[in-house]
């Protein structure tokens, strides 16, 4: 929900609340267009926290032909009441955009994860279904075959074969390229027959806790590869899928990235997967690619002698060591040893070429891809379509194909023609669109039905042979093609104003990779703009400078920038600078962004933004709990009156989060503050005051009894909310929580922990530190 902008009826307030009234506006503050419709009927949808766009969804953004498509002064220069918002349902929605939207591979480490969101983020649910959709893929006894032969055992692999025998579980956290799953695999191999090995996938996150749901139905004897991409493991769901998996007589390895999955709070289940010497891997691949090759070759002098002198040249080049150094992944290596392999014939001397053409295979299908031939089948005709689709296919790999066609037309139909001049005009037949004809072969990932399990997508996605190929082609948009840098800059700008926000936040991060490539030019016509308009492109500005955060070389040019905001007379740069210190900008110096953003809740221009409560609730999600808990307590208790609205917003947005993958339905304020007193009594704090207050008091009732109904499936939860809620309603909130209490055991007569609280006396005394 934009902070600039009424919330919605069914946003604003909980389901069967009556939106209360929100405080009154501020005459200097620019209007915001009126909300759109979201994704859903639930609520509005947005690419930025707040949840709205800057403009209804159907409405292409206005440029002209220099590619200057930012609102007119006319259209944010207009006075508008502001409203504050505490509702978390849209922040919830941008974070799981967040998440769907995670860059693992960026082109030559430009970037080196993505945005990366490193932590559990799920609404609060109260005994819901998750409707985790898991796929099981089998894996053929050829593949199985294919890894054993060509394997390279790991670090600690002996230990981690020992333990899936003995506990039928073991977990391996490693970086994507460590050639996690190769190990996986012949782990597997080695308890099981190579025809019951099984891969368990799904999208959606919370696939360990519906495996744990569903195990009889999903778990039979054989092996079991389970992939968590960057998802947490908590060591209760893990002893309890052990435990099913022996039960059921099945193996199951787990591969998860470190930092979600720690294997030193794991143990003995877990262990840290390194990457084996790359050395190893290229020679064990150049002899299973040439060991029959002499059978096969033309030439006469090709002999086994000569393919193995070729292979120790090859392992004991300073040119091919230089390029093991860099290269990215096992897999890379896998790939280089295949072009190393079809130049068994080549000399020395053109290993440089060899090595020039593996490195920039990428860039040149890039380049091929995008060209288009001087003649077509029906003349001399311009496609721009193809061109415009291919790219938007490149930029949305891992998409709905929905938001491919949705982001390619916006390009090819409303922004190139700005920019070109079509005489004769281009037939358009709708039938000779196919998918096939646009993406070529070449381009797509081999049959979507590849045994990675890709097959039954609902909906399809766009898949790429390679996800390197993604930044091969915004290198090659960037800086090969000159007179489309305008035409990509407004295309950027039209996305991150519509109505989806996995679209959003795509392009979003897409203009960070640009940044990678051209800070100073990027940020001047593009960002700066962002930066300075509306809610939506607010947060678009704050996602790309997380994105450039990543390229090493840039890390103190972001922050540089952010300070820069910070310290900025507009009020707009500000509210940017406070949702970009709510990204892993933020979280890479806690004790700094928490210092800025106390210092930016205290200003008067930002008292009707949820912008520094968003990023608070982000970090306290990102794993910095402590300190943020911290800052709140001493914002709730500070004089200024700025910080107490911010610290309520957060904990109106935390509120609604669970505790993790094994405790959905216990709030995380609620979990950690029930092994600490001194969180309890900050809790307390922070309750009160949201109860009491104007803006904030319906919605912080209701969901106040939302925790007490997750209290009916938790015994730990009810015992300590019955503590702690007597202490949240002493005087003088005694009377409303009578009258509360009575009218919630009136809804909801089946929850014994209302019912216990409506009979017990309330403490008439104040709660130490508590408000009047």
């Amino acid at each position: 929900m934009s902070d600039t902008e009424q919330p919605d009826a069914q946003s604003a307030a909980p389901e069967d609340v009556p939106g209360e009234d929100l405080s009154s506006a501020t005459p200097d503050e620019p209007a915001q267009s009126a909300p759109e419709p979201g994704e859903t009927g639930a609520a509005p949808s947005s690419g930025d926290p707040e949840a709205v766009a800057a403009g209804p969804a159907n409405e292409p953004v206005a440029a002209d032909r220099s590619g200057d498509n930012r609102p007119s002064a006319q259209d944010t220069g207009r006075a508008s009441r502001r409203r504050e918002t505490g509702d978390g349902g849209d922040f919830t929605r941008y974070q799981q955009a967040r998440q769907q939207n995670a860059l693992n591979k960026l082109k030559r480490s430009a970037v080196a994860h993505g945005s990366g969101s490193a932590f559990y983020a799920e609404q609060l649910t109260i005994g819901a279904d998750t409707g985790v959709e898991i796929q099981v893929l089998s894996v053929s006894a050829l593949t199985i075959a294919q890894q054993l032969d060509s394997h390279q055992d790991v670090d600690q692999q002996a230990q981690m074969a020992a333990r899936l025998a003995a506990q039928h579980i073991v977990v391996l956290a490693g970086q994507p390229g460590s050639g996690r799953r190769s190990t996986a695999l012949t782990l597997l191999a080695g308890c099981c027959s190579d025809d019951s090995v099984r891969i368990l996938h799904s999208e959606a996150p919370g696939i360990l806790q519906a495996l744990c749901r569903r195990a009889d139905e999903l778990l039979t004897p054989g092996g079991y590869l389970v992939d968590l991409d960057d998802q947490p493991l908590k060591l209760s769901t893990l002893e309890t899928l052990g435990h099913l998996a022996r039960k059921q007589g099945a193996f199951l390895v787990v591969i998860g990235e470190p930092g979600p999955v720690d294997p030193d709070r794991l143990r003995p289940h877990a262990f840290e997967h390194r990457r084996p010497l790359l050395g190893d891997v290229l020679a064990v691949h150049l002899r299973r690619l040439l060991a029959g090759h002499p059978g096969v070759c033309t030439r006469e002098d090709c002999t086994d002698e000569h393919t193995t002198a070729f292979i120790t040249r090859m392992l004991e080049s300073p040119q091919v060591q230089r390029t093991l150094d860099g290269a990215p992944s096992v897999g890379s290596v896998v790939e280089f040893a295949e072009v190393l392999a079809q130049s068994v014939h080549t000399e020395d001397t053109s290993l440089g070429e060899v090595i020039n053409q593996w490195r920039d295979r990428l860039r040149r299908l890039a380049k091929r891809l995008l060209h288009v031939p001087a003649e077509t089948s029906q003349g001399p005709v311009l496609d721009p379509h193809r061109q415009a689709f291919r790219i938007a296919y490149a930029f949305f790999h891992g998409h709905p194909l929905s938001d491919v066609f949705e982001a390619g037309e916006v390009l090819s139909a409303t922004v190139l023609p700005r920019y070109e001049t079509r005489e004769p005009a281009p037939t358009n037949h709708v039938f000779e669109r196919e998918l096939d004809q646009l993406i070529p072969q070449e381009m797509r990932a081999s049959a979507d039905a590849a045994p990675g399990g890709r097959a039954d997508d609902n909906p399809r996605r766009a898949r790429l042979v390679d996800e390197e190929l993604m930044h091969a082609v915004i290198e090659v948009v960037w800086h090969d093609y000159d007179s489309l840098r305008d035409p990509l800059r407004e295309w950027l700008t039209a996305l991150v104003s519509g109505p989806l926000e996995r679209i959003r936040v795509r392009a979003a991060q897409i203009a960070g990779i640009l940044l990678s490539h051209d800070f100073d030019s990027v940020y001047r016509d593009l960002i700066r703009h962002w930066a300075g308009e509306s809610a939506a492109y607010r947060q678009s500005a704050a996602l790309a400078l997380e994105m450039a955060a990543h390229d090493p070389r840039l890390v103190h040019r972001v922050r540089g920038q952010i300070r820069s905001w910070l310290s900025s007379p507009r009020w707009q740069l500000q509210d940017s600078a406070a949702r970009a210190y709510g990204t892993l900008v933020g979280a890479q110096d806690v004790p700094d962004t928490l210092w800025a953003l106390r210092e930016l809740g205290t200003r008067p221009e930002l008292a009707f933004s949820s912008s520094v409560a968003f990023s608070m609730s982000w970090l306290y999600l990102a794993g910095a709990p402590g300190p943020t808990a911290d800052a709140l307590d001493h914002w709730i208790t500070s004089d200024n009156d700025h910080l107490n609205r911010h610290a309520i917003r957060t904990l109106l947005i935390l509120s609604r989060y669970g505790a993790g993958p094994d405790r959905r339905d216990r709030p995380v304020l609620a979990d950690t503050a029930m092994t600490d007193q001194d969180r309890a009594d900050a809790l307390v704090r922070l309750w009160r005051h949201a109860l009491m207050g104007k803006d904030s008091s319906t919605r912080a009732w209701d969901l106040l009894r939302r925790w007490l109904l997750a209290g009916d499936a938790d015994k730990e939860l009810a015992a300590f909310l019955e503590l702690l809620v007597p202490r949240i309603c002493s005087r003088p909130l005694s009377l409303r929580a009578g009258f509360y209490l009575g009218m919630w055991a009136g809804r909801h007569p089946d929850s014994p922990t209302i019912g216990r609280l409506r009979h017990q006396p309330v403490r008439g005394g104040l709660t130490t530190g508590s408000v009047s």
